[in-house]
């Protein structure tokens, strides 16, 4: 009988205990999120060593180690245009000490063109740090200096074109579909591979996100067409490829996403400092004066409305192609 009482009293207390068990859960978080950042956080980047994207990403961490109090530790993930850092970006915690930073077309472009294993819901975005410079490049010694003449020599002799993404791949198959060009595919890791291999009469055309501008000034890199909306800034005197008879440009951004599901509190804070980073006064003058990158830096809510966009037509695009 006397245990049957216990039991009872104790059964009576469980409900008190998951109440007090919860409470004091809800605390910790609470602490957690304000305590943060008590750590050096991880800054993935989506490209190689030595490019122009990963001197932007460096500058950005350096300036946002200011603004946090924090180290910034910078960890190069390059492949697949952006692709091999989101994957790995999608499975760290969502806690505010892990971000990456890559083109959009790695979240809002990718999963609907090459079987992925994230999609373009799995993160939160951030901010941008500056429009990217599409654009369709020769070496200055290629025997075409125009988008006719390398229409003309490729229908000739092909041409080999170095591609970063499975999305520029799709790009240059349907220029070369529609206008009767052998196109070989040759698979890049970065922009300085590309920028090496064309100087160095490897491949003859390739993608540039705006690596390129570096070159054009001692006439080693040619811009061919801009693949961007409208005219390059450095290259104003080349068609944008809207003009040329194709509805396919594409102006993108390097930008800064987390994980899903990171804590309100944190992701208010921790974009408020990338966003006083992208636009301090170092980062703004590295992009616009040293690099030819427009730095435009949007909130979390205006790149959220253009990833999500951009990913609508994306999945249109794919379900009119679909067999």
């Amino acid at each position: 009988m006397l245990s049957a009482l216990t039991r009872l009293k104790d059964r009576s207390r469980l409900p008190l205990l998951m109440i007090w068990l919860l409470v004091m859960a809800g605390v910790s978080s609470a602490q957690a999120d304000t305590d943060w950042p008590n750590k050096p956080l991880n800054l993935l980047v989506g490209f190689s060593p030595g490019g122009g994207a990963d001197t932007l990403a460096r500058l950005v961490a350096r300036e946002l180690e200011s603004e946090l109090g924090q180290p910034v530790i910078v960890r190069n993930i390059a492949g697949g245009g952006g692709i091999v850092m989101a994957t790995s970006l999608k499975f760290a915690a969502a806690d505010g000490y892990t971000l990456g930073m890559a083109a959009n077309s790695a979240f809002d472009g990718m999963p609907w063109v090459a079987p992925l294993r994230y999609d373009t819901y799995d993160f939160d975005y951030l901010t941008t740090i500056s429009q990217l410079q599409n654009a369709l490049v020769a070496s200055g010694n290629a025997p075409f200096s125009n988008w006719d003449e390398m229409i003309a020599y490729g229908r000739q002799h092909g041409l080999n074109y170095g591609s970063v993404s499975p999305i520029t791949r799709e790009v240059l198959n349907m220029v070369a579909e529609r206008e009767g060009i052998r196109i070989r595919i040759i698979p890049m890791r970065g922009g300085m591979e590309i920028m090496n291999s064309l100087i160095g009469g490897h491949i003859d055309i390739a993608w540039s996100a705006g690596i390129h501008q570096a070159f054009l000034r001692n006439g080693k890199i040619r811009v061919i067409a801009s693949l961007n909306d409208e005219r390059l800034r450095t290259s104003p005197q080349q068609p944008a490829i809207t003009e040329l008879g194709y509805p396919m440009g594409y102006t993108g951004y390097f930008m800064f996403a987390v994980p899903k599901g990171m804590p309100a509190q944190i992701h208010e804070r921790l974009s408020a400092a990338l966003i006083r980073a992208s636009q301090s006064p170092t980062v703004a003058q590295l992009a616009e004066q040293r690099m030819g990158f427009p730095n435009i830096v949007m909130s979390p809510e205006q790149l959220t409305e253009f990833i999500h966009s951009a990913a609508e037509d994306y999945r249109r695009a794919a379900a009119d192609s679909a067999p």
